[in-house]
């Protein structure tokens, strides 16, 4: 069967995704394959890891032409930077939460735990960072600089729930907050990497053992 080409230069039949329906806005349609683009990239990259994984392999699993593919995302590296920024909104969007306020001090640090116990709901996406967090420790990696970032942002916004608390009058003086900052963003690491290696554990313990922490760090020096 011969393809049909899009507006934006896919083929229908050969990509396997549907024509823009009559009457939908571009944008929103645009919007949506993006989205399916990234989540299974995410997939693929997690699998597979970032040397490990091709643009002709990622288009087969986008459902795209490597033609396809490359309009979206020109290059493996600018695809691997969406999907890790596509990742990292998603865990900020959680802990900032649907409230009207985003939550601040202690509240801010214990939803922390919502995200550790949301992540046991998604292994694949956990998977994706764990691999590329080991990849990425070599600095010609192109996901080194967004680790870097992303675990100075990490540290930086656990550092900022701490001084409110501070501003408060619930944090103990001499709270040592940069290091206790550090200290979750590696226990949330760790404990994802020990759950990933063990098929039989569902992730519960990893959430719960979180939990101990950061209710360990507030008895000592919350007030």
């Amino acid at each position: 069967m011969s393809s049909t080409g899009t507006a934006d230069g896919d083929s229908v039949e050969s990509d396997g995704i549907a024509r823009r329906a009559s009457g939908r806005p571009k944008g929103a349609d645009s919007a949506a394959r993006r989205e399916e683009i990234l989540a299974a990239a995410a997939r693929v990259f997690s699998e597979d890891g970032y040397r490990g994984t091709s643009m002709s392999s990622l288009a087969r699993s986008c459902g795209l032409s490597l033609t396809g593919l490359l309009h979206h995302f020109p290059t493996k590296d600018a695809l691997l930077a969406a999907v890790m920024e596509w990742r990292d909104a998603r865990d900020l969007a959680l802990l900032s939460g649907r409230d009207r306020e985003e939550p601040r001090g202690w509240a801010a640090v214990e939803r922390l735990v919502d995200l550790v116990r949301h992540n046991t709901r998604q292994p694949g996406m956990v998977r994706l960072f764990t691999t590329l967090a080991g990849e990425a420790a070599a600095h010609d990696h192109p996901a080194s600089s967004w680790l870097l970032e992303h675990h100075r942002l990490a540290e930086a916004k656990i550092l900022r729930s701490f001084r409110e608390a501070a501003e408060d009058g619930r944090l103990l003086p001499g709270a040592p907050v940069e290091s206790l900052a550090r200290c979750l963003v590696a226990a949330m690491d760790g404990l994802q990497m020990q759950w990933l290696s063990d098929p039989d554990d569902d992730g519960a313990a990893m959430a719960d053992d979180f939990a101990v922490l950061v209710e360990t760090i507030r008895e000592r020096w919350g007030r």
